[in-house]
């Protein structure tokens, strides 16, 4: 709400200064008369000094923080009063802060961290591993972008009540194989999410690499997660039967989204093994266009997707022409009769 009276009130002020004095008195009433906040986002000014600071942080269970903006210092004493959140995100995070460092350990019963780093070379401080491995037991969910091998994966086996794992390495794609990535990928294949309901992964596996044996690991321990439900993973098409073992096992699986990191002469046989394993519970499939199915074969899997719950269905084009207007022309045909959504 304060962001909001902010954006609609403030900006129309001219006067920089004006504009910081309005926005200062906003979170001052805010936090002073605001009762069963759920979420606030930390962007400026000295929040913790405020009339009613000690009361609305030490009962808000939800924080998000800009790092950028937010100094360590400042971290240090809001953590003297808010001691109780449970979801915390954190962005332009910078690794070396010992104030968020302290700010995340004092925490008492964390369940949701996000991470997101605003400089992709330098490394975490050990310290700020350490407290993520620290944490990691209460943890049911854990996002990490935009590069993963700035923190040390030894966190990940200790996320034994995991139930949501992002991992998007989006800004370090085309990283060579070092020794931090080497790391990850071993503890990766080690690791084990029996909770999980919510896999996602992007610019992580290359499964049909050369010496890629971690990532197949990886890959074929999801068959175990019978509670997961949306599944979003590179898989190429070499494992195509580890995608069969996932079908059959994962029965709660209602949303799919699967990428390949190289163009294929023919897709169809992943559409055949939808078709014949997934269970009635899926609902959405969503692919890049690398698998290049057939229009024959696509045709053939919406047909014997008639009878079930209408199929949310999104291609996600590579703009390499695979995806043709006759492909189009199908979707648009099924869409039209009811059998795919979306």
């Amino acid at each position: 709400m304060a962001r909001t009276l902010i954006k609609t009130g403030v900006d129309r002020f001219q006067d920089k200064r004006k504009r910081n004095l309005l926005k200062e008195e906003i979170y001052k009433l805010f936090i002073n008369d605001c009762k069963n906040v759920k979420y606030i986002y930390w962007k400026e000014f000295p929040l913790f000094q405020y009339p009613g600071a000690l009361t609305f942080f030490s009962q808000l269970c939800a924080l998000g923080i800009n790092h950028y903006f937010v100094t360590s210092r400042n971290l240090f004493e809001m953590g003297k009063i808010c001691q109780n959140i449970k979801y915390l995100d954190v962005y332009e995070c910078k690794g070396n802060d010992l104030g968020l460092i302290n700010f995340i350990d004092i925490q008492k019963n964390l369940q949701s961290l996000l991470l997101y780093f605003n400089d992709i070379k330098k490394p975490c401080h050990i310290q700020f591993s350490e407290v993520t491995e620290k944490k990691a037991g209460t943890l049911k969910k854990f996002v990490l972008r935009p590069i993963i091998i700035l923190l040390s994966p030894k966190f990940l086996l200790s996320l034994i009540n995991l139930q949501h794992l992002e991992l998007i390495n989006d800004d370090n794609y085309n990283a060579d194989e070092s020794k931090e990535w080497q790391e990850w990928k071993k503890y990766l294949s080690i690791s084990s999410f029996p909770n999980i309901q919510v896999l996602k992964t992007a610019f992580l596996l290359d499964p049909e690499y050369q010496g890629s044996e971690y990532d197949k690991k990886f890959i074929e321990s999801i068959a175990n997660y019978s509670k997961i439900e949306k599944l979003t993973i590179e898989i190429g098409a070499v494992n195509l039967d580890i995608v069969k073992n996932i079908f059959l096992n994962c029965k709660q699986l209602k949303k799919v989204n699967l990428s390949t990191s190289k163009k294929l002469p023919n897709g169809d046989e992943l559409l055949e093994i939808i078709t014949e394993y997934s269970s009635k519970n899926l609902c959405a499939f969503s692919f890049g266009d690398n698998w290049n199915f057939s229009v024959s074969g696509l045709r053939s899997f919406f047909e014997n997707w008639r009878g079930r719950i209408p199929l949310k269905f999104n291609c996600y084009y590579d703009g390499m022409g695979a995806w043709t207007e006759e492909h189009i022309m199908i979707v648009k045909q099924y869409r039209d009769e009811g059998v795919i959504k979306g």
